[in-house]
Protein backbone atom coordinates (compact mmCIF):
# COMPACT_ATOMS: atom_id res chain seq x y z
CA UNK A 1 0.00 0.00 0.00
CA UNK A 2 2.94 2.30 0.59
CA UNK A 3 5.34 3.84 -1.93
CA UNK A 4 8.96 2.69 -1.73
CA UNK A 5 11.38 5.62 -1.50
CA UNK A 6 15.09 5.29 -0.79
CA UNK A 7 14.71 2.09 1.18
CA UNK A 8 11.80 3.28 3.30
CA UNK A 9 8.07 2.72 3.14
CA UNK A 10 5.89 5.77 3.43
CA UNK A 11 2.80 4.80 5.42
CA UNK A 12 -0.47 6.07 3.91
CA UNK A 13 -2.50 8.08 6.39
CA UNK A 14 -6.09 9.12 6.88
CA UNK A 15 -7.65 11.57 9.25
CA UNK A 16 -9.35 10.46 12.45
CA UNK A 17 -12.87 10.90 11.09
CA UNK A 18 -12.15 8.71 8.07
CA UNK A 19 -10.55 6.09 10.27
CA UNK A 20 -13.53 6.12 12.60
CA UNK A 21 -15.96 5.77 9.70
CA UNK A 22 -14.14 2.72 8.33
CA UNK A 23 -13.74 1.09 11.72
CA UNK A 24 -9.96 1.38 11.76
CA UNK A 25 -8.06 1.84 14.98
CA UNK A 26 -7.04 5.45 15.49
CA UNK A 27 -3.46 5.37 16.71
CA UNK A 28 -2.00 8.84 16.25
CA UNK A 29 1.06 9.56 14.12
CA UNK A 30 2.79 12.92 14.54
CA UNK A 31 4.16 14.15 11.22
CA UNK A 32 6.13 17.10 12.56
CA UNK A 33 6.08 19.99 14.99
CA UNK A 34 2.82 21.88 14.72
CA UNK A 35 1.41 19.48 12.14
CA UNK A 36 -1.96 17.89 12.85
CA UNK A 37 -1.85 14.30 14.07
CA UNK A 38 -3.02 11.90 11.41
CA UNK A 39 -3.80 8.23 11.53
CA UNK A 40 -2.16 5.29 9.84
CA UNK A 41 -4.35 2.97 7.85
CA UNK A 42 -4.36 -0.19 9.91
CA UNK A 43 -2.16 -3.00 8.67
CA UNK A 44 -3.85 -5.61 10.87
CA UNK A 45 -6.03 -8.09 8.98
CA UNK A 46 -8.68 -7.79 11.69
CA UNK A 47 -9.20 -4.16 10.67
CA UNK A 48 -8.36 -4.36 6.97
CA UNK A 49 -10.96 -2.96 4.62
CA UNK A 50 -10.11 -5.52 1.93
CA UNK A 51 -10.32 -8.70 4.00
CA UNK A 52 -13.02 -7.65 6.46
CA UNK A 53 -15.30 -10.34 5.01
CA UNK A 54 -12.95 -13.03 6.33
CA UNK A 55 -12.18 -12.01 9.89
CA UNK A 56 -14.06 -10.15 12.59
CA UNK A 57 -17.32 -8.27 12.51
CA UNK A 58 -18.17 -4.58 12.39
CA UNK A 59 -20.18 -4.88 15.61
CA UNK A 60 -17.32 -6.42 17.57
CA UNK A 61 -14.73 -4.05 16.11
CA UNK A 62 -16.90 -1.14 17.25
CA UNK A 63 -16.96 -2.58 20.77
CA UNK A 64 -13.18 -2.61 21.01
CA UNK A 65 -11.89 0.19 18.79
CA UNK A 66 -9.84 2.99 20.32
CA UNK A 67 -12.81 5.28 20.79
CA UNK A 68 -14.88 2.63 22.57
CA UNK A 69 -11.98 1.61 24.77
CA UNK A 70 -11.12 5.19 25.71
CA UNK A 71 -14.78 5.92 26.38
CA UNK A 72 -14.88 2.94 28.72
CA UNK A 73 -11.94 4.42 30.65
CA UNK A 74 -13.75 7.74 30.81
CA UNK A 75 -16.84 5.91 32.10
CA UNK A 76 -14.74 4.47 34.92
CA UNK A 77 -13.31 7.90 35.78
CA UNK A 78 -16.83 9.37 35.81
CA UNK A 79 -18.19 6.55 37.98
CA UNK A 80 -15.32 7.02 40.42
CA UNK A 81 -16.01 10.75 40.66
CA UNK A 82 -19.75 10.23 41.18
CA UNK A 83 -19.13 7.59 43.84
CA UNK A 84 -16.60 9.83 45.61
CA UNK A 85 -19.11 12.65 45.48
CA UNK A 86 -21.87 10.47 46.94
CA UNK A 87 -19.61 9.55 49.88
CA UNK A 88 -18.50 13.13 50.50
CA UNK A 89 -14.94 12.44 49.43
CA UNK A 90 -15.10 15.16 46.77
CA UNK A 91 -17.75 17.81 46.09
CA UNK A 92 -20.74 16.21 44.36
CA UNK A 93 -20.71 19.12 41.92
CA UNK A 94 -17.24 18.06 40.82
CA UNK A 95 -18.52 14.55 40.15
CA UNK A 96 -21.29 16.01 37.99
CA UNK A 97 -18.86 18.15 35.97
CA UNK A 98 -16.47 15.24 35.46
CA UNK A 99 -19.34 13.01 34.33
CA UNK A 100 -20.66 15.62 31.91
CA UNK A 101 -17.24 16.02 30.31
CA UNK A 102 -16.15 12.40 30.31
CA UNK A 103 -17.15 11.96 26.68
CA UNK A 104 -14.60 11.16 24.02
CA UNK A 105 -16.25 13.53 21.54
CA UNK A 106 -15.46 16.42 23.90
CA UNK A 107 -11.75 15.64 23.91
CA UNK A 108 -8.95 16.14 21.39
CA UNK A 109 -8.81 12.52 20.26
CA UNK A 110 -5.90 12.81 17.77
CA UNK A 111 -4.00 14.85 20.33
CA UNK A 112 -4.51 12.18 22.98
CA UNK A 113 -3.25 9.54 20.57
CA UNK A 114 -0.15 11.58 19.82
CA UNK A 115 0.50 12.18 23.52
CA UNK A 116 0.16 8.46 24.24
CA UNK A 117 2.98 7.83 21.81
CA UNK A 118 5.07 10.64 23.28
CA UNK A 119 4.57 9.73 26.94
CA UNK A 120 4.59 5.95 26.45
CA UNK A 121 1.56 5.84 28.72
CA UNK A 122 -1.90 4.71 27.54
CA UNK A 123 -4.01 6.55 30.13
CA UNK A 124 -2.25 9.68 31.37
CA UNK A 125 -2.90 11.71 28.18
CA UNK A 126 -6.61 10.88 28.46
CA UNK A 127 -6.65 11.96 32.11
CA UNK A 128 -4.87 15.20 31.27
CA UNK A 129 -7.34 15.94 28.48
CA UNK A 130 -10.26 15.29 30.85
CA UNK A 131 -8.73 17.51 33.51
CA UNK A 132 -8.35 20.28 30.95
CA UNK A 133 -11.90 20.12 29.65
CA UNK A 134 -13.36 19.96 33.18
CA UNK A 135 -11.48 23.05 34.26
CA UNK A 136 -11.03 24.15 37.86
CA UNK A 137 -11.92 23.17 40.47
CA UNK A 138 -13.55 19.94 39.13
CA UNK A 139 -10.51 18.94 37.10
CA UNK A 140 -8.48 18.65 40.27
CA UNK A 141 -10.59 15.69 41.38
CA UNK A 142 -10.15 13.59 38.24
CA UNK A 143 -8.55 10.16 38.89
CA UNK A 144 -8.21 10.97 42.59
CA UNK A 145 -6.60 8.04 44.44
CA UNK A 146 -6.93 5.74 41.45
CA UNK A 147 -4.33 3.87 39.44
CA UNK A 148 -3.99 3.19 35.74
CA UNK A 149 -4.58 -0.55 35.85
CA UNK A 150 -7.82 -0.23 37.84
CA UNK A 151 -9.18 2.09 35.18
CA UNK A 152 -7.88 0.17 32.19
CA UNK A 153 -8.87 -3.28 33.42
CA UNK A 154 -12.34 -2.11 34.40
CA UNK A 155 -12.64 -0.45 31.00
CA UNK A 156 -11.77 -3.73 29.33
CA UNK A 157 -14.50 -5.36 31.42
CA UNK A 158 -17.04 -2.78 30.25
CA UNK A 159 -16.10 -3.42 26.61
CA UNK A 160 -16.20 -7.13 27.32
CA UNK A 161 -19.74 -6.81 28.64
CA UNK A 162 -20.83 -5.40 25.29
CA UNK A 163 -18.84 -8.05 23.48
CA UNK A 164 -20.17 -10.89 25.64
CA UNK A 165 -23.74 -9.73 25.03
CA UNK A 166 -23.05 -10.00 21.30
CA UNK A 167 -21.42 -13.43 21.64
CA UNK A 168 -24.36 -14.77 23.65
CA UNK A 169 -26.87 -13.36 21.16
CA UNK A 170 -24.97 -14.89 18.24
CA UNK A 171 -24.73 -18.27 19.98
CA UNK A 172 -28.46 -18.21 20.67
CA UNK A 173 -29.21 -17.33 17.06
CA UNK A 174 -26.99 -20.16 15.85
CA UNK A 175 -28.62 -22.58 18.30
CA UNK A 176 -32.09 -21.63 17.04
CA UNK A 177 -31.05 -22.30 13.45
CA UNK A 178 -29.55 -25.66 14.41
CA UNK A 179 -32.69 -26.59 16.29
CA UNK A 180 -34.87 -25.85 13.26
CA UNK A 181 -32.56 -27.84 11.00
CA UNK A 182 -32.52 -30.84 13.32
CA UNK A 183 -36.32 -30.88 13.24
CA UNK A 184 -36.46 -30.43 9.47
CA UNK A 185 -34.01 -33.27 8.77
CA UNK A 186 -35.09 -35.50 11.69
CA UNK A 187 -35.81 -38.42 9.35
CA UNK A 188 -33.38 -37.62 6.52
CA UNK A 189 -31.18 -40.71 6.34
CA UNK A 190 -27.55 -40.30 5.38
CA UNK A 191 -24.32 -42.22 5.70
CA UNK A 192 -22.75 -41.93 9.10
CA UNK A 193 -18.96 -41.80 8.90
CA UNK A 194 -16.20 -42.78 11.29
CA UNK A 195 -12.46 -42.69 10.58
CA UNK A 196 -13.36 -40.99 7.28
CA UNK A 197 -15.25 -44.07 6.08
CA UNK A 198 -18.93 -44.88 5.81
CA UNK A 199 -19.93 -46.53 9.07
CA UNK A 200 -23.68 -46.93 9.75
CA UNK A 201 -26.74 -45.02 8.57
CA UNK A 202 -27.70 -41.98 10.62
CA UNK A 203 -29.88 -38.95 10.00
CA UNK A 204 -28.78 -35.47 9.16
CA UNK A 205 -31.14 -34.26 11.86
CA UNK A 206 -29.23 -36.26 14.46
CA UNK A 207 -25.92 -34.87 13.23
CA UNK A 208 -27.25 -31.32 13.58
CA UNK A 209 -28.84 -32.11 16.96
CA UNK A 210 -25.36 -32.92 18.23
CA UNK A 211 -24.21 -29.45 17.21
CA UNK A 212 -27.28 -27.91 18.85
CA UNK A 213 -26.62 -29.81 22.08
CA UNK A 214 -23.03 -28.53 22.08
CA UNK A 215 -24.17 -24.95 21.57
CA UNK A 216 -26.51 -25.28 24.55
CA UNK A 217 -23.53 -26.20 26.70
CA UNK A 218 -21.66 -23.15 25.43
CA UNK A 219 -24.62 -20.96 26.40
CA UNK A 220 -24.47 -22.48 29.88
CA UNK A 221 -20.75 -21.73 30.02
CA UNK A 222 -21.36 -18.11 29.00
CA UNK A 223 -23.95 -17.73 31.75
CA UNK A 224 -21.50 -19.18 34.27
CA UNK A 225 -18.69 -16.93 33.03
CA UNK A 226 -20.72 -13.72 33.07
CA UNK A 227 -20.63 -12.92 36.83
CA UNK A 228 -16.93 -13.76 37.08
CA UNK A 229 -15.88 -11.78 34.00
CA UNK A 230 -18.08 -8.77 34.67
CA UNK A 231 -16.25 -7.79 37.84
CA UNK A 232 -14.47 -4.46 38.09
CA UNK A 233 -10.88 -3.86 39.13
CA UNK A 234 -10.34 -1.79 42.26
CA UNK A 235 -7.17 -2.14 44.27
CA UNK A 236 -5.15 1.02 43.98
CA UNK A 237 -1.46 1.02 43.24
CA UNK A 238 -0.60 -2.23 45.06
CA UNK A 239 -3.96 -3.75 45.93
CA UNK A 240 -4.35 -2.14 49.37
CA UNK A 241 -6.67 0.68 48.20
CA UNK A 242 -4.66 3.06 50.43
CA UNK A 243 -4.97 5.93 47.98
CA UNK A 244 -8.76 5.74 48.07
CA UNK A 245 -8.84 6.75 51.72
CA UNK A 246 -10.67 5.45 54.81
CA UNK A 247 -13.88 4.75 52.91
CA UNK A 248 -12.16 2.58 50.31
CA UNK A 249 -14.39 -0.46 50.85
CA UNK A 250 -17.56 1.64 50.55
CA UNK A 251 -16.11 3.46 47.57
CA UNK A 252 -15.30 0.21 45.79
CA UNK A 253 -18.90 -0.96 46.16
CA UNK A 254 -20.28 2.42 45.08
CA UNK A 255 -18.13 2.55 41.93
CA UNK A 256 -19.21 -0.94 40.89
CA UNK A 257 -22.87 -0.02 41.46
CA UNK A 258 -22.41 2.97 39.20
CA UNK A 259 -20.92 0.73 36.49
CA UNK A 260 -23.30 -2.20 36.97
CA UNK A 261 -20.39 -4.56 37.68
CA UNK A 262 -19.71 -7.08 40.41
CA UNK A 263 -17.48 -6.06 43.31
CA UNK A 264 -14.03 -7.72 43.43
CA UNK A 265 -13.04 -9.18 46.78
CA UNK A 266 -9.36 -8.59 46.12
CA UNK A 267 -7.33 -6.68 43.58
CA UNK A 268 -6.81 -8.70 40.42
CA UNK A 269 -3.88 -6.82 38.95
CA UNK A 270 -1.89 -10.05 39.13
CA UNK A 271 -4.84 -12.43 39.09
CA UNK A 272 -6.05 -12.38 35.49
CA UNK A 273 -7.92 -15.68 35.57
CA UNK A 274 -11.16 -13.97 34.55
CA UNK A 275 -9.88 -13.06 31.11
CA UNK A 276 -7.97 -16.36 30.96
CA UNK A 277 -11.27 -18.18 31.48
CA UNK A 278 -13.10 -16.04 28.92
CA UNK A 279 -10.56 -16.59 26.17
CA UNK A 280 -10.41 -20.30 26.99
CA UNK A 281 -14.19 -20.48 26.56
CA UNK A 282 -13.92 -18.56 23.29
CA UNK A 283 -11.48 -21.22 22.11
CA UNK A 284 -14.09 -23.90 22.87
CA UNK A 285 -16.81 -22.03 20.98
CA UNK A 286 -14.45 -21.43 18.06
CA UNK A 287 -13.65 -25.15 17.96
CA UNK A 288 -17.35 -25.98 17.66
CA UNK A 289 -17.62 -23.43 14.87
CA UNK A 290 -14.67 -24.93 13.05
CA UNK A 291 -16.10 -28.43 13.42
CA UNK A 292 -19.37 -27.37 11.76
CA UNK A 293 -17.51 -25.45 9.06
CA UNK A 294 -15.24 -28.42 8.36
CA UNK A 295 -18.25 -30.72 8.16
CA UNK A 296 -19.84 -28.54 5.48
CA UNK A 297 -16.46 -28.20 3.76
CA UNK A 298 -16.25 -32.01 3.62
CA UNK A 299 -19.88 -32.68 2.71
CA UNK A 300 -19.65 -30.07 -0.05
CA UNK A 301 -16.87 -31.87 -1.92
CA UNK A 302 -17.79 -32.64 -5.51
CA UNK A 303 -17.60 -36.39 -4.88
CA UNK A 304 -19.92 -36.16 -1.84
CA UNK A 305 -22.14 -33.10 -2.47
CA UNK A 306 -24.57 -33.75 0.38
CA UNK A 307 -24.56 -30.33 2.04
CA UNK A 308 -22.74 -27.17 1.08
CA UNK A 309 -22.17 -23.48 1.71
CA UNK A 310 -24.48 -21.39 -0.42
CA UNK A 311 -22.97 -18.97 -2.92
CA UNK A 312 -23.92 -15.30 -2.87
CA UNK A 313 -24.94 -13.34 -5.93
CA UNK A 314 -21.80 -12.12 -7.66
CA UNK A 315 -19.52 -14.28 -5.53
CA UNK A 316 -16.34 -15.32 -7.34
CA UNK A 317 -14.98 -18.76 -6.53
CA UNK A 318 -11.79 -18.56 -8.52
CA UNK A 319 -10.05 -15.94 -10.63
CA UNK A 320 -9.19 -18.57 -13.24
CA UNK A 321 -11.70 -21.44 -12.88
CA UNK A 322 -15.22 -20.05 -13.48
CA UNK A 323 -16.95 -23.22 -12.32
CA UNK A 324 -15.53 -23.11 -8.79
CA UNK A 325 -17.94 -22.54 -5.89
CA UNK A 326 -15.50 -22.36 -3.03
CA UNK A 327 -16.68 -22.59 0.60
CA UNK A 328 -14.81 -19.39 1.40
CA UNK A 329 -16.81 -18.49 4.51
CA UNK A 330 -16.25 -21.96 5.96
CA UNK A 331 -12.56 -21.55 5.24
CA UNK A 332 -12.57 -18.16 6.98
CA UNK A 333 -14.20 -19.77 10.02
CA UNK A 334 -11.56 -22.50 10.03
CA UNK A 335 -8.71 -19.99 9.77
CA UNK A 336 -10.14 -17.66 12.42
CA UNK A 337 -10.85 -20.54 14.80
CA UNK A 338 -7.27 -21.77 14.57
CA UNK A 339 -6.04 -18.23 15.20
CA UNK A 340 -8.33 -17.80 18.19
CA UNK A 341 -7.33 -21.11 19.75
CA UNK A 342 -3.72 -19.95 19.56
CA UNK A 343 -4.66 -17.08 21.91
CA UNK A 344 -5.72 -19.51 24.67
CA UNK A 345 -2.23 -20.51 25.91
CA UNK A 346 -1.17 -16.86 25.73
CA UNK A 347 -4.15 -15.81 27.86
CA UNK A 348 -3.41 -18.52 30.39
CA UNK A 349 0.24 -17.51 30.36
CA UNK A 350 -0.81 -13.96 31.26
CA UNK A 351 -2.16 -15.36 34.52
CA UNK A 352 1.41 -16.15 35.60
CA UNK A 353 2.18 -12.69 36.94
CA UNK A 354 4.76 -11.70 39.55
CA UNK A 355 4.38 -9.65 42.71
CA UNK A 356 1.36 -7.33 43.07
CA UNK A 357 1.48 -6.13 39.48
CA UNK A 358 3.35 -7.36 36.43
CA UNK A 359 2.66 -5.49 33.24
CA UNK A 360 4.93 -7.80 31.29
CA UNK A 361 2.04 -10.23 31.67
CA UNK A 362 -0.79 -7.69 31.85
CA UNK A 363 0.02 -6.02 28.55
CA UNK A 364 -0.54 -9.33 26.75
CA UNK A 365 -4.24 -8.97 27.50
CA UNK A 366 -4.39 -5.54 25.87
CA UNK A 367 -3.90 -7.40 22.60
CA UNK A 368 -5.60 -10.70 23.37
CA UNK A 369 -8.92 -9.48 24.75
CA UNK A 370 -9.96 -7.30 21.78
CA UNK A 371 -8.58 -9.73 19.20
CA UNK A 372 -10.29 -12.72 20.78
CA UNK A 373 -13.66 -10.99 20.88
CA UNK A 374 -13.26 -9.75 17.31
CA UNK A 375 -12.23 -13.16 15.99
CA UNK A 376 -15.09 -14.92 17.78
CA UNK A 377 -17.59 -12.31 16.63
CA UNK A 378 -16.54 -12.93 13.03
CA UNK A 379 -16.64 -16.70 13.43
CA UNK A 380 -20.18 -16.59 14.80
CA UNK A 381 -21.37 -14.05 12.22
CA UNK A 382 -20.17 -16.25 9.37
CA UNK A 383 -21.39 -19.43 11.00
CA UNK A 384 -24.91 -18.04 11.38
CA UNK A 385 -24.87 -16.97 7.73
CA UNK A 386 -23.47 -20.27 6.45
CA UNK A 387 -25.66 -22.59 8.50
CA UNK A 388 -28.74 -20.45 7.99
CA UNK A 389 -28.44 -20.59 4.20
CA UNK A 390 -26.65 -23.87 3.54
CA UNK A 391 -27.88 -26.19 0.84
CA UNK A 392 -28.82 -29.79 1.66
CA UNK A 393 -29.16 -32.35 -1.14
CA UNK A 394 -31.27 -35.15 0.35
CA UNK A 395 -31.29 -37.08 -2.92
CA UNK A 396 -27.50 -37.12 -2.92
CA UNK A 397 -27.51 -38.29 0.69
CA UNK A 398 -29.73 -41.20 -0.33
CA UNK A 399 -27.53 -41.97 -3.32
CA UNK A 400 -24.36 -42.05 -1.20
CA UNK A 401 -26.13 -44.16 1.38
CA UNK A 402 -26.56 -46.94 -1.19
CA UNK A 403 -23.19 -46.80 -2.99
CA UNK A 404 -21.71 -49.66 -0.94
CA UNK A 405 -24.49 -52.01 -1.94
CA UNK A 406 -25.47 -52.69 1.66
CA UNK A 407 -22.01 -52.86 3.25
CA UNK A 408 -23.04 -49.89 5.41
CA UNK A 409 -25.48 -52.17 7.27
CA UNK A 410 -23.15 -55.13 7.78
CA UNK A 411 -23.76 -54.70 11.52
CA UNK A 412 -27.47 -55.48 11.05
CA UNK A 413 -26.64 -58.70 9.20
CA UNK A 414 -24.04 -59.67 11.81
CA UNK A 415 -26.41 -59.16 14.73
CA UNK A 416 -29.14 -61.19 13.04
CA UNK A 417 -26.74 -64.03 12.30
CA UNK A 418 -25.39 -63.83 15.86
CA UNK A 419 -28.77 -65.00 17.10
CA UNK A 420 -28.00 -68.34 15.44
CA UNK A 421 -24.23 -68.84 15.70
CA UNK A 422 -22.99 -66.28 18.27
CA UNK A 423 -21.51 -62.83 17.82
CA UNK A 424 -17.87 -63.84 17.29
CA UNK A 425 -18.60 -66.40 14.58
CA UNK A 426 -21.13 -64.04 12.96
CA UNK A 427 -18.63 -61.18 12.92
CA UNK A 428 -16.02 -63.42 11.25
CA UNK A 429 -18.46 -64.66 8.58
CA UNK A 430 -19.82 -61.23 7.67
CA UNK A 431 -16.27 -59.82 7.60
CA UNK A 432 -15.26 -62.48 5.09
CA UNK A 433 -18.27 -61.72 2.90
CA UNK A 434 -17.53 -57.98 3.13
CA UNK A 435 -13.91 -58.38 2.07
CA UNK A 436 -14.94 -60.62 -0.79
CA UNK A 437 -17.51 -58.06 -2.03
CA UNK A 438 -14.97 -55.23 -1.89
CA UNK A 439 -12.18 -57.21 -3.58
CA UNK A 440 -14.34 -58.70 -6.34
CA UNK A 441 -16.65 -55.69 -6.83
CA UNK A 442 -19.59 -58.08 -6.53
CA UNK A 443 -22.85 -57.30 -4.70
CA UNK A 444 -22.57 -57.74 -0.95
CA UNK A 445 -25.86 -59.65 -0.92
CA UNK A 446 -24.48 -62.28 -3.31
CA UNK A 447 -21.36 -62.78 -1.21
CA UNK A 448 -23.49 -63.16 1.89
CA UNK A 449 -25.82 -65.70 0.30
CA UNK A 450 -22.86 -67.77 -0.86
CA UNK A 451 -21.16 -67.84 2.55
CA UNK A 452 -21.68 -71.22 4.26
CA UNK A 453 -22.30 -69.62 7.66
CA UNK A 454 -25.50 -67.98 6.37
CA UNK A 455 -26.88 -71.00 4.50
CA UNK A 456 -30.35 -71.73 5.81
CA UNK A 457 -29.95 -69.31 8.71
CA UNK A 458 -31.26 -66.03 7.16
CA UNK A 459 -34.04 -66.09 4.57
CA UNK A 460 -33.78 -64.17 1.30
CA UNK A 461 -36.60 -61.85 2.37
CA UNK A 462 -34.99 -61.18 5.74
CA UNK A 463 -31.63 -60.54 4.11
CA UNK A 464 -33.16 -58.05 1.69
CA UNK A 465 -34.73 -56.16 4.59
CA UNK A 466 -31.51 -56.19 6.58
CA UNK A 467 -29.61 -54.68 3.67
CA UNK A 468 -31.90 -51.64 3.40
CA UNK A 469 -29.92 -48.85 5.12
CA UNK A 470 -32.94 -46.57 5.38
CA UNK A 471 -34.48 -48.96 7.89
CA UNK A 472 -31.45 -49.14 10.18
CA UNK A 473 -31.31 -45.82 11.98
CA UNK A 474 -32.07 -47.09 15.46
CA UNK A 475 -33.40 -44.43 17.84
CA UNK A 476 -32.04 -41.49 15.81
CA UNK A 477 -35.43 -39.76 15.53
CA UNK A 478 -36.17 -40.20 19.23
CA UNK A 479 -32.75 -38.82 20.18
CA UNK A 480 -33.45 -35.77 18.04
CA UNK A 481 -36.78 -35.30 19.77
CA UNK A 482 -35.28 -35.57 23.24
CA UNK A 483 -32.52 -33.13 22.36
CA UNK A 484 -34.73 -30.41 20.92
CA UNK A 485 -37.27 -30.80 23.70
CA UNK A 486 -34.60 -30.63 26.39
CA UNK A 487 -34.40 -26.86 26.06
CA UNK A 488 -35.53 -24.19 23.65
CA UNK A 489 -33.46 -21.06 23.24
Amino acid sequence: MGTMTAGTVKEPVMNADAARDCGCSTSGVVRGAGAPAEVRINTCFLDSLTVTSYFGSDEMRASFNDRSLMQSWLDVEAALARAQGSLGLIPSSAGAVITANARIEKLDFPGIAAEAARTSHPLVPLIRALVKVCGEPAGGYVHLGSTTQDVMDTGFVLCSRTGLDAVERQCRELARILRRLSIRYRNTVMAGRTHGQQALPTTFGLRVAGWYDEMLRHLDRIAELRPRLLTGSFGGAAGTMAGYGPKAIELRAAVMRELGLNVPLTSWHSNQDRFGEAISLFGLIASTGEKIARELYFLGRTEIAEAFESQGEGQVGSSTMPHKQNPIRCEAIIGAAATLRAQVPLAQGAMVAQDDRDMGSGMILWKLVPESFILLGGILDRLVAVVGTMGVDTARMRHNLHITGGLIVSEAVMLKLAERIGREHAHHAVSEASRQAIASHRPFADCLREHPALAGRISAADLQGLLDPEHYIGAAAEVVDQTILSREV
